[in-house]
């Protein structure tokens, strides 16, 4: 149920209890005594059905006064009805109809959609020609959350017989229910045309044909989307006229930024002047293009970081979170080495240093470029990703987890050929000069992927947004911030000076840098069980061993051993290869026992109860994620807080590719993970965290939603 906050609630409680005692036959005494608040049974339209026959069944609702349930998009709190159904063999049931639902407005912030008094939810039943039985029965196993001041979900089994013969026969009074509900589902009207834009921090719907060519006619229009978040659903709409059409302006929501770039269906209701009849359609609004003209409003469209999406706010943002990348922990012992490197030729060639510089930010920007390209492709062709979904590919963490230790045992001395001081192990990195500042910059933007940085985080969210070149502009902005101190370095002759001077160090500080990458190599192992289970660590394992035992056949010298070594290789390939044919577990990180899996469902659950929520989405491979973690969210002060302002906490684990987690990410301004969402006790709109979280600054966004 909803929480009551402060002392006006506590009256209020006290009195609906009192007035339940005076009649002892309202709904509110009957839920106290356990009793069902909604009467509700199944209908049909026809008593007897005929193999090969289609028609409509139907969940008739009848509610107290002052109660209510909820439409498909329930709007700010609530949920919609759930029903599943047990059949006879090869008979389906559809979709649920819906009828026009009404505004239920909570507060002067939330509103949710619904219907009161009675229902009927029509649902097509299509019988297979083939069917033998006498009888047609069909059992629905149906949830739904009915609220007034309190919220209650409820549970009902129902059923339904129907005799089967040779034709149909219509049951009278099932029959005009369900014809009431279908009369009374908006249709789409072949004269209209509809398409959803964002211009100026609005959500715009403009609405052509019919009576939308004469907007000063329209009178009280309402647009409902479907989908959640794409408006605010308690915010003002303002008609206004277009070039021969209707604009209607509202306040975006959570998912607006998104929901410009699909089609977005949803019922538009009005009135017209001079008439009492009111109106509905539905509409199915294409992506528009803008072009209004139509001034910003105060505040811009609502971000991550409540920034403005100008492409130079973005290009500046994306070069701090570069920036910040360089002192990632996943990023730093490979700038590290690069580093070395510096101090190698620094006091030798001072050109040979700037051409590292440069060819080390090649290195950096096209692969940041072609990381952002490929998101752009995807996203282009349907599929929801965000930054870091390379690593949601079990046999990328494995090629990665050999890369690394394969640099590991290349520092450590392993791979070392005479006294060259080498970039990178394993081939690629193995090279003097260019070849390894190039691929040195490449493994940095690989391993960096993991570790979106406070600002990297909404720079790429805002930008996923936007064309095609602005996202790849972006990406350019942060490969320059995160190459930025290695070519100021090597294009300045003075600050060269301030680099030691090679030595006997360089050799103890090289082998030191191995041991992260072994670190790296343990947790990107422990990634892989959660994603393809434990057999992947065997495989991976094999195939480090295949390529430590080829490293020390070929160092023998030996024709012989060099074929051995060849097939150690070919024994580590076809290990990688069977790592790449396990299914995907369905393991997560463990959850405690305060923590529970993330849904849409339960978050509007629990905000209906008038309980805050804190949203933890998250990944195994995601550094930031793992440091916040073990630093603030299990810390002793924050786990107290949890509990003193009763924040229930879910999970949303993006370890392995999962649409819906990646759809929550886009919907609220971010390109991956961490993202950490906070929703009021009161219910609407979340609020989101830093992405790089503090212990007092948790206790004091726990408080805040505890509060409001």
């Amino acid at each position: 149920m909803r929480v009551l906050n402060g002392l006006s609630g506590f009256i209020l409680l006290v009195a609906l209890a009192a007035l339940g005692s005076f009649t002892p036959a309202s709904a509110q005494s009957g839920w106290s005594r356990g009793e069902a608040i909604i009467e509700a049974e199944l209908v049909a339209e026809q008593s007897v059905v005929a193999p090969g026959d289609s028609f409509y069944i139907g969940l008739h609702q009848i509610m107290p006064d002052g109660w209510h349930t909820y439409w498909r998009n329930p709007g700010d709190n609530g949920l919609p009805v759930e029903i599943d159904w047990t059949l006879p063999g090869g008979v389906t049931v559809g979709e649920v109809v819906w009828p026009m639902p009404i505004e239920l407005p909570l507060t002067d912030a939330i509103m949710d959609y619904g219907y009161k008094g009675e229902l009927v939810l029509p649902m097509p039943v299509s019988v297979p020609a083939d069917y033998a039985g006498s009888t047609l029965a069909l059992r629905a196993d149906a949830t739904w959350l009915v609220c007034e001041v309190i919220c209650v979900p409820e549970e009902r089994t129902l059923s339904l017989t129907l005799d089967v013969g040779p034709e149909a026969q219509r049951d009278e009074a099932g029959y005009w229910y369900i014809r009431e509900a279908l009369d009374a589902e908006p249709q789409l009207d072949p004269a209209v045309s509809a398409s959803l834009s964002i211009e100026g921090g609005r959500v715009i719907l403009e609405l052509a044909g019919s009576d939308f060519a004469n907007p000063d006619a329209i009178e009280d229009l309402r647009f409902f989307p479907y989908e959640t978040g794409v408006i605010r659903n308690a915010g003002a709409q303002i008609v206004q006229a277009g070039e021969g059409t209707t604009l209607v302006l509202m306040e975006p929501g959570y998912a607006a930024s998104s929901a410009g770039r699909a089609r977005q269906d949803g019922v538009v209701s009005w009135q017209t002047s001079g008439s009492e009849v009111r109106q509905a359609i539905a509409v199915e609004a294409e992506p528009g293009t803008g072009g209004f003209g139509l001034a910003p409003v105060s505040g811009g469209m609502p971000s991550a970081d409540g920034m403005s999406t100008g492409l130079l706010s973005l290009v500046l943002l994306a070069f701090g979170g570069g920036l910040i990348l360089n002192l990632m922990p996943c990023v730093f012992p490979v700038l590290s080495i690069k580093v070395l490197k510096f101090v190698q030729a620094a006091h030798a060639d001072s050109g040979a240093v700037r051409r590292q510089g440069g060819f080390f930010l090649i290195g950096v920007l096209l692969s940041f470029v072609g990381l952002a390209g490929a998101l752009v492709l995807l996203r282009e062709v349907g599929l929801p990703v965000g930054w870091g979904f390379q690593l949601q590919v079990p046999v990328v963490v494995a090629i990665l987890s050999l890369l690394l230790f394969a640099i590991g045992l290349n520092l450590m001395g392993a791979l070392e050929v005479g006294t060259r001081m080498m970039g990178l192990g394993a081939g690629l990195a193995d090279k003097p000069g260019w070849k390894g500042a190039f691929f040195t910059g490449v493994l940095a933007v690989v391993v960096a992927a993991p570790c979106v940085g406070p600002l990297a985080a909404g720079a790429l969210g805002l930008a996923l947004t936007q064309p095609a070149p602005v996202v790849l502009l972006v990406a350019a902005a942060m490969g320059l911030g995160l190459a930025a101190p290695f070519v100021i370095f090597s294009l300045s002759p003075t600050l060269l000076r301030f680099l030691p001077k090679p030595g006997a160090w360089m050799v103890t500080f090289r082998q030191f840098l191995a041991f992260p990458m072994f670190a790296s190599v343990i947790w990107l192992s422990w990634v892989l069980t959660l994603q393809s289970g434990p057999i992947a660590l065997v495989f991976l394992g094999a195939a480090m061993l295949a390529l430590s035992f080829a490293i020390w056949a070929h160092g023998q010298g030996h024709t012989i051993w060099s074929i051995i070594a060849i097939l150690a290789l070919l024994g580590g390939v076809i290990s990688v290869v069977a790592i790449a044919r396990l299914p995907t577990t369905t393991s997560t990180q463990t959850l405690s026992g305060r923590v529970e899996p993330w849904s849409h469902e339960r978050v509007a659950e629990l905000q209906a109860m008038g309980q805050p929520v804190f949203v933890d989405v998250t990944a195994a491979w995601c550094v930031t994620c793992q440091i916040n973690k073990l630093t603030v969210l299990d810390s002793e002060t924050v786990e107290d807080a949890f509990d003193r302002f009763g924040v229930a906490s879910l999970r949303a684990d993006w370890t392995n590719r999962n649409e819906t987690i990646a759809n929550l990410i886009a919907d609220h301004g971010q390109a991956g993970v961490p993202l950490y969402l906070l929703f009021p006790a009161s219910g609407g709109e979340p609020r989101v965290l830093p992405t790089v979280l503090s212990s007092g600054g948790m206790v004091e966004a726990l408080e805040w939603a505890a509060n409001n």
